[in-house]
C-alpha cells in the first residue's frame, strides 16, 4: 500500500511534503493538545454554568422581591432548576474525564497520571461539596430535581443617614428528606447530609475544588503540550516560509492508493498552534 502524507490549506492549493514519522508525530502533538484544550474547555463549562446558576438566582430572587406573578415566578423557577442541573453534569463529564485526558497528554508516565488520582482522591476526601455534588448526579438524572425549597431572606440594616434599607437574599435548599434515603443517593454521602444544604455554598465550594484540580492537571501537561506545540508552530512556519503566505488553517492530511488515493486520515494543525495559551486566552 503506497501512502502520501503532507500539509496543505483549507482550499487544498498548497502542499508541503511529509514523511511516516512526521505524519505520526504531528498526529501525537494534535492528540496532546486536544486533551489539554479539552480539560480547560470543560473546566470553563463548569464555571460558565455556575455563573449562570447565580444569574438565575439574582433573576429569581428579583422576581419574588418586586411580587411578579405566579407565571413570571413558574418560568423562573424551572429555568434555575435548569441551570443548576447543567451545572452538576458540567461538573461530572469533568471530574469522570479528566483523568482520561492526561493520559492522552501523557501515554507513557504512570507516575504523573497517579499523581492526578492522589489529588481527586484528596479533595473528595477532604470535600463534603465535592463528595455532595459528586452524588447530586445520579439523583438528579434520576429525578431531573436539584432545588427543593426556595428561601427569601431579608436584613433590615441602617445606612450612614439613617435610613433603614432592607436587603434581601434568596436561598436554594436541598432537602435531606426529600432525597429518599440511601437507597437513593449515595450511602456514605447521605449520612454526612444535614437537613437543609444550601446549594449556592456548596456548588461554590466544590467549584473551587474544580480549579484546584484544573490547575494540578495542567501543570502537569504543560511540558508535553509546549513540546507540542513548539512541533506543530515548526512545521506551519515551514509551510509558511515555502508558499510565502499566511492561511486560515492547515491540515495534516495521510492518502492511500488502497483508497484510490482519497483520504485516509486528516485533522487540523493551526488551531492549536494559533491558541496554546491554555491559562485564559485561548476562545
Amino acid at each position: 500500500m503506497q501512502s502520501e502524507y503532507f500539509i496543505t490549506s483549507r482550499l487544498d492549493d498548497e502542499k508541503l511534503s511529509l514523511d511516516e514519522d512526521q505524519f505520526k508525530e504531528l498526529k501525537r502533538a494534535r492528540k496532546r493538545l486536544s486533551s489539554a484544550y479539552a480539560i480547560t474547555h470543560k473546566f470553563r463549562l463548569v464555571n460558565a454554568n455556575l455563573q449562570m446558576v447565580l444569574d438565575a438566582m439574582s433573576r429569581l430572587g428579583r422576581l419574588y422581591v418586586d411580587q411578579a406573578g405566579s407565571e413570571a415566578l413558574e418560568t423562573a423557577k424551572p429555568h434555575l432548576n435548569a441551570c443548576v442541573n447543567n451545572y452538576v453534569l458540567s461538573a461530572r463529564i469533568f471530574t469522570s474525564q479528566l483523568k482520561r485526558h492526561v493520559q492522552a497528554c501523557l501515554p507513557q508516565d504512570r507516575e504523573l497520571t497517579d499523581a492526578l488520582t492522589h489529588q481527586m482522591e484528596k479533595e473528595y476526601r477532604l470535600s463534603f461539596a465535592y463528595r455532595f455534588v459528586d452524588s447530586l448526579y445520579d439523583y438528579v438524572s434520576q429525578y431531573g430535581i436539584s432545588i427543593h425549597t426556595l428561601i427569601l431572606e431579608s436584613l433590615a440594616e441602617e445606612d450612614e443617614n439613617g435610613k433603614i434599607l432592607r436587603r434581601y437574599s434568596l436561598k436554594a435548599l436541598v432537602e435531606k428528606d426529600y432525597i429518599g434515603g440511601p437507597a437513593e443517593f449515595r450511602v456514605s454521602v447521605f449520612e454526612e447530609v444535614e437537613e437543609q444544604i444550601n446549594l449556592i455554598d456548596v456548588l461554590s465550594e466544590f467549584n473551587e475544588s474544580v480549579k484546584r484540580l484544573h490547575d494540578f492537571a495542567m501543570e502537569l501537561v504543560k511540558t508535553a503540550t509546549d513540546e507540542s506545540n513548539q512541533m506543530i508552530s515548526e512545521f506551519i512556519n515551514v509551510f509558511v516560509a515555502e508558499h510565502g503566505k499566511e492561511h486560515d488553517n492547515l491540515f495534516v492530511v495521510h492518502m492511500t492508493s488502497a483508497l484510490k488515493n482519497k483520504i485516509y486520515d486528516k485533522f487540523p494543525i493551526s488551531m492549536y498552534a494559533n491558541n496554546h495559551n491554555m491559562e485564559g486566552e485561548y476562545v
